[in-house]
């Protein structure tokens, strides 16, 4: 039999197993629902719990008094798209006998409808018999995740043995038939799957545009901080080397005042640069919250299943509106025009000490 095509992995970077229940933390990082509760249970008795991968807090400041672990962890999306591809991916590297047969014998090829390995007679069989012979047959050796992904369906929550084939935008459900005539019976927002997941598709297309421009708006201001702080940086430079110019010409008992003036440069100096650090690391946050989004979407919308794509975004739509609507902190910023230096003031201590040979205080005023 040939060998099946390499897979993606996707596993959990707690238990390094395949992600199984994957939730989305606020950091977009994944983790397995069971690894992350015993997570939140271990480190919350012995710190402030992080993400396995990044340390992002995992509980914030409107979580922090809540101690019911699995309703907080319920609330976090569940990446369905993923889970379906960890499913898929062991389908294709779990077991190469026959599901049919007495399993002894080498699986030549998959069923998407059965959802099953066959043996070269079994595939014989299955293509023979009425109910199956219409069936999607494909040699296991050329399986890809994306093939099964794509063929993936979703079990109704409500009806044993019935497939979700519905989806209401009204209470964000997949559902079967059987729901749509009970408890779906009244909404008006029903569809089928495929154009459900279209909509959402061009929805998630619309969204990351609106994001990807406010990644890239907020770059071209972080770019903007860093080039005032050059800037402001060689006219700091420039106005110490002025001080320390007029003031090495002075007489020695001056000093005093030199200090005084080269403090309050520093002072300036480092108010100015210590507004622009926080201005550029808020726009630093809400810019890779933007952009760790905008990846979400990516592997979101590169889901070959519409069930996946739809109950991943039950939870998610409220968080992408959030990091969308999320601006940077910048009031109080300070510009370029903040940095200057009463000049005057230097040339009045020249013209004193050169004319009068006296040395006097300067009033605090006059710097």
């Amino acid at each position: 039999m040939a060998e099946a095509k390499p897979v993606q992995s996707f596993n959990c970077p707690v238990c390094h197993k395949g992600l199984k229940e994957p939730k989305i933390l606020t950091c977009t990082h994944l983790v397995c629902r069971e690894c992350l509760l015993s997570i939140l249970k271990k480190k919350r008795r012995s710190g402030e719990p992080g993400c396995p991968v990044c340390q992002t807090p995992l509980i914030t400041t409107d979580t922090q008094d809540q101690d019911d672990f699995d309703a907080f962890v319920d609330e976090l999306p569940t990446d369905y798209a993923t889970s379906v591809k960890v499913e898929c991916q062991e389908t294709i590297t779990g077991s190469s006998l026959c599901a049919v047969c007495d399993n002894s014998s080498e699986a030549e090829s998959f069923c998407f409808e059965c959802d099953t390995k066959l043996c070269r007679t079994c595939t014989k069989f299955h293509s023979k018999l009425s109910s199956t012979s219409n069936h999607t047959v494909e040699k296991c050796g050329s399986l890809t995740v994306e093939q099964l992904a794509a063929k993936k369906l979703f079990p109704c929550s409500s009806h044993k043995g019935e497939t979700a084939k519905l989806y209401c935008s009204v209470h964000e459900e997949l559902f079967c038939h059987q729901c749509a005539t009970s408890s779906h019976r009244k909404c008006y927002g029903i569809e089928e799957i495929t154009s459900a997941a279209e909509s959402k598709r061009q929805e998630l297309q619309e969204q990351k545009k609106r994001l990807t421009d406010k990644e890239a708006s907020l770059s071209a201001e972080i770019k903007d901080c860093d080039s005032q702080v050059t800037e402001a940086e060689v006219k700091f430079a420039e106005m110490r080397d002025k001080v320390i110019t007029v003031f090495s010409d002075l007489i020695k008992s001056l000093e005093n005042q030199k200090q005084k003036l080269l403090g309050e440069i520093r002072q300036k100096e480092q108010i100015f640069l210590d507004e622009k650090l926080a201005n550029k690391e808020e726009l630093e946050a809400v810019r890779s919250s933007a952009e760790a989004h905008v990846n979400t979407i990516d592997m979101l919308l590169s889901s070959e299943s519409h069930h996946a794509l739809l109950a991943t975004c039950v939870r998610l739509n409220s968080r992408l509106n959030e990091v969308e609507s999320e601006e940077a902190d910048t009031a109080g910023d300070a510009t370029i025009g903040d940095v200057y230096f009463e000049e005057k003031m230097l040339n009045g201590l020249k013209s004193t000490a050169a004319i009068t040979g006296e040395v006097r205080d300067v009033p605090p005023e006059e710097v």
